[in-house]
């Protein structure tokens, strides 16, 4: 490759980027299908004669080595986007608009096979890093939205995984968590929807803490403190000193840790529930919270401009401070019902994590690990066993906490029952942390040998679960009577001991012998129910075998019985009743007076239907 080459073609690329991004409409919404066609036939059209097989450039590329064009086509794309980030201000409506128009070329590029499936997110990462907070949030917006192209084939561990991975993570160092709290939280959303459940990457393997130490005042600051009295000094130092437990419980089980702990655990219990009940004093029973106050996001109003207008007002109103320790806030702190459940849910945590050092919850939850094949468990727990009175307090106090909690207002019951949910699904985490993270998804079973175990298994499971045999075989006492001495005899035995159906002609000889042998002991209706049982047996036989019979047979029918069909009668005669008429068409007959002529006719029919059958079997 000449540089002479080289320069021609980033020149002439370029070129065409520019040209793909003026012709774009200066607008972003979610992609289409027809957006997507639009995009790739403009892209195309100017970069794929350059970048693609046709090579109007007649460049030189080697076939041993990879195509150098599409690390051309990128270093073009990053030039031009941070052109385009030089020349237009971030407070120009277009800045943005145009940058996106740019990264969905480069998406088409990528599917067109002009570039790397990676380059989109490692443009994006460049272009967040020289943005402000603002411009990182517009940019954010397009990642969510072209999310699905995106990460299409995206394996977490290397390639795009990565990128997106150190991407968000950069960005979240950036942010702060008590000014851009909602960002964090979208980004951390992203995440946790593109990322499959189980990526170890976003798992706290060894059940680290954060053990960052929350600065407060001294206690001879406090002390010396004129403005405050004896109780609330006490108080604020037992608080305080309190909430290192939370950050790194394993102190908990050093020196002396416990008894501290459940010093402040009571204090601060017993100062909660002196203002729960101040506060239910004050506003009384009867007090219900308007329902004006609180913004309604139900039915058709909860669109994307109203979602977007609530988290306007969260991020402008709303500062979410990690913790304000000044002894002069202490006092205003623990009046807000939002700080007060903020700490109260702590303490749950806590006691969660206390709990699972008793011998019971020791031995469930070795059991659980034993049950899912955990031969090493990755968590590092402390060498301590919670029982005797410290066990009586964690779950005493636990007691209490969720009682005041359900009391608080506004909707105290719903949030308690929300917080233990919460907490119900993170144990569950923690036996599949401490068993290693195992894969949620299981593999196909193919070998005969593990099905047939599998049905052996399922089938002693199901053995265990019969019910036990009933004193009546039959159901009740009259019926084990009746049938209860009879040898019993299984479906498949009676089954096949059953009688072979008999063939049509054997079922119209034996109806023809019949009829002839008793014809003095039956009566002309009697005889004549044998000759049409007959042919009805004959055409059920024959639906099965030879089913194109049946309306010949039926043919033969109509004919005999239009023979001797009677003279129409006279004018002026008295006409018969209608039910002993025979109409022509009509196979039938008359159900009430059958004579001679009617038995002569379904015989003759018996007869002629025989020589039918055995006429087409032969």
């Amino acid at each position: 490759m000449s540089t002479t080459q080289y320069q021609l073609f980033h020149e002439r690329i370029g070129q065409a980027i520019n040209q793909c991004i003026d012709a774009c409409p200066i607008t972003i919404k979610p992609v289409s299908e027809t957006s997507n066609v639009i995009i790739e036939d403009l892209v195309r059209s100017t970069l794929g004669p350059l970048a693609s097989a046709e090579n109007i450039l007649n460049i030189n590329l080697m076939d041993d080595k990879p195509d150098w064009r599409k690390h051309g086509t990128e270093l073009a794309f990053r030039r031009v986007l941070l052109d385009l980030v030089n020349r237009l201000p971030e407070t120009n409506p277009e800045h943005f608009q145009r940058l996106f128009n740019g990264l969905d070329i480069v998406l088409a590029a990528i599917d067109l096979g002009f570039l790397e499936p990676v380059v989109c997110l490692t443009l994006l990462e460049e272009l967040l890093d020289v943005h402000t907070i603002y411009g990182c949030e517009q940019l954010f917006d397009y990642i969510e939205k072209r999310k699905s192209r995106l990460t299409a084939n995206m394996i977490p561990g290397r390639g795009k995984g990565l990128v997106l991975l150190r991407m968000c993570n950069e960005m979240l160092r950036r942010l702060s968590k008590e000014k851009n709290t909602v960002f964090c939280g979208r980004i951390l959303m992203f995440l946790a929807n593109s990322f499959p459940l189980g990526e170890r990457s976003g798992v706290n393997l060894r059940g680290e803490f954060n053990t960052e130490s929350v600065s407060y005042d001294k206690d001879e600051d406090v002390d010396a403190d004129p403005n405050m009295t004896e109780e609330e000094k006490t108080f604020y130092k037992l608080f305080w000193s309190t909430r290192k437990y939370f950050s790194n419980p394993p102190i908990i089980f050093q020196n002396n840790g416990f008894n501290e702990l459940r010093k402040g655990g009571d204090a601060i219990l017993d100062r909660f529930k002196q203002i729960s009940n101040n506060e239910e004093a004050v506003s009384g029973t009867g007090a219900k919270r308007k329902r004006n106050d609180v913004m309604d996001i139900d039915g058709d109003e909860a669109n994307n401009d109203t979602v977007k207008q609530m988290l306007d007002e969260i991020n402008r109103e709303y500062q979410f401070p990690r913790l304000l320790s000044s002894r002069k806030l202490l006092e205003l702190e623990i009046e807000d019902t939002r700080f007060r459940r903020n700490v109260i849910v702590q303490f749950l945590i806590l006691f969660q994590y206390l709990n699972g050092f008793t011998q019971e919850e020791k031995e469930e939850t070795q059991k659980l690990l034993n049950t899912r094949g955990a031969t090493k468990q990755s968590l590092v727990l402390p060498n301590f066993t919670l029982e005797g009175d410290e066990l009586e307090w964690v779950q005493n106090t636990e007691k209490s906490m969720l009682e005041l909690l359900k009391l608080t207002k506004p909707h105290g019951e719903l949030y308690t029952d929300i917080v233990q949910t919460v907490l119900r699904h993170e144990r569950n985490w923690i036996i599949w942390k401490a068993a290693g993270c195992p894969a949620f998804e299981k593999p196909p079973i193919t070998l005969p040998e593990d099905i047939n175990q599998m049905r052996q298994d399922k089938r002693k499971r199901l053995s265990k679960s019969f019910l036990s045999t009933y004193r009546f075989a039959y159901g009740n006492p009259e019926t084990t009577k009746m049938y209860g001495g009879q040898e019993q005899q299984k479906l498949i035995d009676a089954m096949q001991s059953r009688g072979k159906l008999p063939e049509s002609v054997e079922i119209i000889d034996a109806a023809l012998s019949k009829i002839e042998q008793q014809k003095q002991g039956l009566s002309v209706i009697e005889r004549y129910d044998i000759a049409n049982g007959a042919i009805f047996q004959t055409t059920r036989l024959l639906f099965n075998s030879q089913a194109a019979l049946i309306p010949k047979m039926y043919n033969i029918k109509k004919e005999v019985y239009r023979s001797f069909k009677e003279p129409p009668k006279k004018e002026g005669e008295e006409k018969e009743k209608e039910g002993t008429q025979v109409t022509t068409g009509k196979i039938g007959v008359s159900v009430d007076e059958k004579d001679e002529r009617h038995l002569e006719a379904e015989i003759d029919v018996l007869k002629r239907t025989r020589n039918l059958i055995t006429g087409a079997s032969s």
